[in-house]
This record gives structure tokens, C-alpha cells and sequence, in this order.
């Protein structure tokens, strides 16, 4: 009867492990994808940045030779 309850405990004690070790290879699968996620959310932030700096650049451009002309006369070109 005692060899019963051992194997018992034994198989218990490596189910146990089996469900640690999956728990924590799903964890650190997550981590992983969060950690991707992160880095993907910073770069698309650095081009929409850089697109919106294009953009109001294209905005702030003087219209005529003219405008050209004043700024630099102005010295703000």
C-alpha cells in the first residue's frame, strides 16, 4: 500500500513540475511579445515624429521667392 501512495506522490511531484515548467514557458513567451510590442510602439513613434516634423516643415516653407527673399534678409531662413 506504502508503494502506491509513493508512486502517488512521485507522479504528483512531476505533474507539479510539468505544470511549473509550462507556466513559466508561457510566461516567458508573453514577456517576449510584450517586450516586441514595446519596441515596435517606440519605432512607429520615432517615424510619426520624423513624418510630422516633414509636414509642418512643408507648412512653414515661405510660398514666393519673395517670402525667400524677407526671411533671409531677416535672417530667420
Amino acid at each position: 500500500m506504502t508503494t502506491y501512495v509513493a508512486l502517488g506522490v512521485v507522479a504528483l511531484v512531476v505533474i507539479a513540475l510539468g505544470v511549473l515548467v509550462w507556466f513559466a514557458y508561457r510566461a516567458g513567451k508573453s514577456n517576449a511579445s510584450v517586450s516586441a510590442a514595446k519596441a515596435g510602439t517606440a519605432s512607429a513613434n520615432v517615424v510619426t515624429q520624423k513624418a510630422e516634423a516633414m509636414a509642418q516643415a512643408e507648412t512653414d516653407k515661405p510660398a514666393t521667392e519673395d517670402d525667400v527673399l524677407a526671411r533671409l534678409k531677416g535672417g530667420t531662413a
